[in-house]
């Protein structure tokens, strides 16, 4: 049997240049490794390497090196390994801030790269979807932030071998993106308390260098405490509704928050949005409903509602609303105009991988949703 041909892997660091440490896999003196591959051998090669369904001409890999913790830069260098093993030709972006991360995937979505994989968490893949959706690039996942929410969705392995194993062997298909007033979202885009828990949480972090899941849990509690309900006029499907609510959550794939599922009802279908309000008037009542939401009780809750639709208007009586889309919270100016682009972006996903373009995953049987009012 004759050998494969070594890979073609080109690093850059962007705009950064590399340490030699670096560029040798070792964190530098003092801290954990802003960018570090690895890309001697050593581990084998990947089994059926040479298989691929889709077969890519050139490849660009968009990693978030933000994180420097010894582990991240690990992750690197074993990446590094991986795609040097697999045959694929690829070029390696790394970018340490999230404009540049934005302004790094719009020029690779405007090159000759067919295919361009994001290289991180959530935050990372709905930059890269934005880049290209309603382009002819396809999009790669690589899991390796904290929840991977779009990864687990598309039934990327979260092993860093399993998931480059997808880019040599997957298939591609199409899925729905959402938007919201231009701003793309893949997952989800929530207002109310959510944002804010968001805001705090990351305050936390930056301020005493508190660990995610902590810095979460206290800014959740004291989001609870505020207790903070917008007034809202939501329009949709002809009908308009004004209320006061401390959470709005519209849902692209499916209803998960994080690896909690809201919704506990089927994905909503290609074309649709799924849409959940909180009718929580009281601290207790908030509390009780996100206990709910964590025991996977939520959608039993008479202070919650679930309904489906195509597009969503939200009016409010304020300048500006924080929203927050697949975790990053930005200030948007009212109305919000929600809406589906289906099929609007190619992704790949494992052979094994339940989705199919035009269609979702079909986990429950249908339930009538509650209407609005409560």
């Amino acid at each position: 049997m004759g050998a494969r041909p070594e890979a073609s892997v080109a690093i850059r660091h962007a705009p950064r240049r590399l340490t030699e440490p670096e560029r040798r896999g070792r964190s530098p003196r003092g801290g954990g490794a802003r960018s570090a591959f690895s890309l001697s051998g050593g581990h084998g090669p990947l089994p059926h390497a040479g298989r691929a369904t889709v077969k890519h001409r050139s490849m660009a890999v968009l990693l978030n090196c933000s994180s420097r913790s010894n582990r991240a830069a690990a992750q690197r260098a074993r990446l590094g390994e991986l795609l040097k093993e697999s045959g694929l030709a690829a070029e390696v972006l790394c970018t340490e801030k999230g404009q540049q991360l934005g302004e790094l995937a719009r020029r690779v979505a405007r090159g000759p790269c067919d295919l361009v994989v994001a290289g991180g968490g959530d935050g990372t893949v709905n930059t890269v979807a934005a880049a290209i959706a309603g382009t002819d690039k396809t999009m790669g996942v690589l899991p390796l932030g904290t929840v991977n929410h779009f990864a687990k969705h598309l039934g990327v392995p979260l092993a860093l071998e399993g998931a480059v194993r997808t880019l040599v062997e997957g298939r591609r298909v199409r899925v729905d993106v959402g938007e919201v007033n231009g701003r793309v979202f893949v997952n989800n885009s929530t207002l109310g308390i959510y944002p804010g828990i968001v805001r705090a949480r990351e305050a936390l972090r930056k301020r005493r260098g508190l660990n995610k899941w902590i810095a979460l849990a206290l800014s959740t509690v004291s989001g609870i405490r505020r207790h903070e309900r917008v007034r809202l006029r939501l329009v949709l499907d002809g009908q308009e509704v004004e209320l006061e609510t401390p959470f709005v959550f519209v849902a692209n794939n499916d209803f998960k928050l994080g690896d909690m599922d809201i919704g506990r009802q089927r994905p909503p279908c290609s074309g649709e949005l799924g849409v959940c309000v909180a009718h929580a008037e009281s601290r207790l009542s908030t509390l009780k409903l996100i206990a709910s939401a964590v025991v996977g009780r939520i959608h039993q809750s008479n202070d919650f509602s679930i309904l489906r639709t195509t597009e969503l208007r939200v009016e409010a009586p304020h300048r500006r609303l924080h929203v927050a889309a697949d975790g990053e919270v930005l200030r948007m100016a009212p109305p919000l105009c929600y809406r589906v682009r289906p099929a609007a972006l190619r992704v790949i996903v494992p052979l094994s991988s339940e989705l199919r373009s035009g269609s979702r995953r079909q986990e429950d049987p249908f339930r009538p949703v509650a209407a609005l009012e409560g």
